[in-house]
């Protein structure tokens, strides 16, 4: 009887806070800001782009010289080769082909680091592109900013209502104004 008492008692007191329980819930307001366009049409990523390309090919004019010191010396070795005895230019041959090998093992090189310091400028600038977008969403009140291809896909597979504001227009304008150039990571950098 205990019990009964106990249990009619919880499901009165239950019954009472139901309500509050029962009320909806305003819907989130979802914001979806499209990355590939940011990074197509924003100042700074193009700004690196030119960077990147340009210490690319700085590295590619002064590797130029290098090469073309070691193809004339091959020249004037293939002139003087017959003069010259077995021994010595296949010694000579073999140094040759070794620098020149080094040569391309050095632009490889130098193109990867180049690359390195291109990713991880392009890390640093997507911080500052989250606290962008993380300021833009506090002053319209956004609850939750996705990506534009998350967002379209969760819709399509109808897991999210579709109604999302795009604001990657906006972003666009706030990411070319307040970083409208960066500096290529020095050399060193980690992505």
């Amino acid at each position: 009887m205990r019990i009964l008492l106990r249990s009619a008692l919880l499901l009165a007191c239950l019954a009472g806070v139901s309500p509050a329980w029962s009320a909806p819930l305003p819907p989130p307001r979802i914001a979806t800001v499209d990355l590939q366009e940011l990074s197509r049409m924003s100042k700074a990523t193009a700004d690196l782009d030119r960077k990147v390309n340009a210490a690319k090919q700085a590295f590619r004019e002064n590797a130029k010289f290098k090469y073309e010191k070691i193809q004339e010396e091959l020249r004037d070795f293939r002139v003087e080769s017959a003069a010259i005895p077995q021994a010595e230019r296949a010694e000579r041959q073999s140094s040759l082909e070794q620098r020149i090998a080094g040569l391309a093992e050095e632009e490889k090189t130098a193109m990867a680091a180049i690359d390195s310091r291109g990713e991880a400028t392009m890390a640093a600038l997507q911080g500052k592109l989250t606290g962008i977008i993380k300021e833009i969403a506090d002053g319209l009140t956004v609850d939750l900013v996705l990506e534009k291809t998350s967002y379209d896909a969760l819709v399509k597979d109808k897991l999210l209502a579709a109604g999302a504001n795009d604001i990657t227009g906006l972003v666009l304008v706030f990411l070319n104004d307040q970083i409208p150039t960066v500096e290529l990571a020095p050399e060193g950098a980690a992505p």
